[in-house]
């Protein structure tokens, strides 16, 4: 089952099902963040990482079921985070702190490390995204518009070839990395970065809002809202190429 969270027009963070968006909602503890939120499911954990109304990060977790409260991480956001898990207690979390640079903190057995500068310039108003696939992997916008793509530790930021003023996605199917952005024309595009299958491709839509993703297996979940607020999902199936996309559906409303 995949958990759609979705940040209401207050402020609050709520959590459904995707099948279920229609139905009754489950709060996230208390709180309020400014604008859409970031989490990860792993070890039997669920985590959501946000931006406080004081611009600092905020994370809550749920184990067994039950909320913790919101704390804080600190930081200087100004935009939505990202997060992404690599195991038991190694996780990260990125920002696009206050000179437009992308920021980390990383967890381990040990906590919560302190927060490092992994450079870039980003678009304002955009969040990085990231993902994990034999090493963390980064995506961003650009001050330019266009997205770049780094493997943290190995690489920096190179571009992805596409342009968008909002934040992208990224995921890790079996073998490869695939990203999501809504082009300035509005619709959705994605690209499984692999070198047989190049380019950004559309996978239609009317988008107002960056793109959030999910990947279980080799299915693929993608999320934004549409020119009418109310959210609208695509999943995709990628055991075959090009993937087979159900097209976008209104899961709220």
């Amino acid at each position: 089952m995949v958990d759609l969270f979705y940040v209401a027009p207050n402020g609050t963070v709520w959590t459904g099902p995707v099948h279920g968006m229609t139905g009754a909602l489950q709060q996230v503890s208390n709180g309020k963040v400014i604008s859409a939120v970031s989490g990860f499911f792993g070890a039997g954990v669920v985590a959501i990482f946000g931006e406080g109304t004081d611009h600092q990060l905020w994370w809550t977790t749920r184990v067994n079921g039950t909320w913790a409260p919101w704390s804080s991480l600190g930081g200087n956001l100004t935009s939505q985070p990202a997060a992404v898990f690599r195991g038991p207690f190694s996780y990260s979390v990125y920002i696009r702190g206050s000179n437009g640079a992308v920021w980390a903190r990383d967890h381990s057995t040990a906590g919560w490390n302190a927060w490092h500068s992994i450079g870039g310039q980003l678009y304002g108003g955009t969040g990085p995204t990231a993902a994990f696939l034999g090493g963390t992997w980064v995506m961003v916008v650009g001050a330019n518009r266009q997205l770049y793509i780094a493997q943290l530790g190995l690489t920096g930021f190179t571009p992805a070839g596409w342009s968008t003023t909002t934040s992208p996605a990224l995921i890790a199917i079996p073998g490869a990395l695939v990203g999501f952005a809504r082009g300035t024309d509005s619709v959705g595009y994605y690209h499984r970065f692999l070198s047989t299958s190049p380019g950004w491709h559309s996978m239609g839509g009317g988008l107002s809002t960056g793109l959030a993703a999910v990947a279980a297996d080799s299915l693929s979940y993608t999320f934004g809202l549409g020119t009418d607020s109310q959210v609208y999902g695509n999943g995709g199936s990628w055991t075959t190429y090009p993937p087979a996309f159900t097209g976008w559906i209104k899961l709220t409303g």
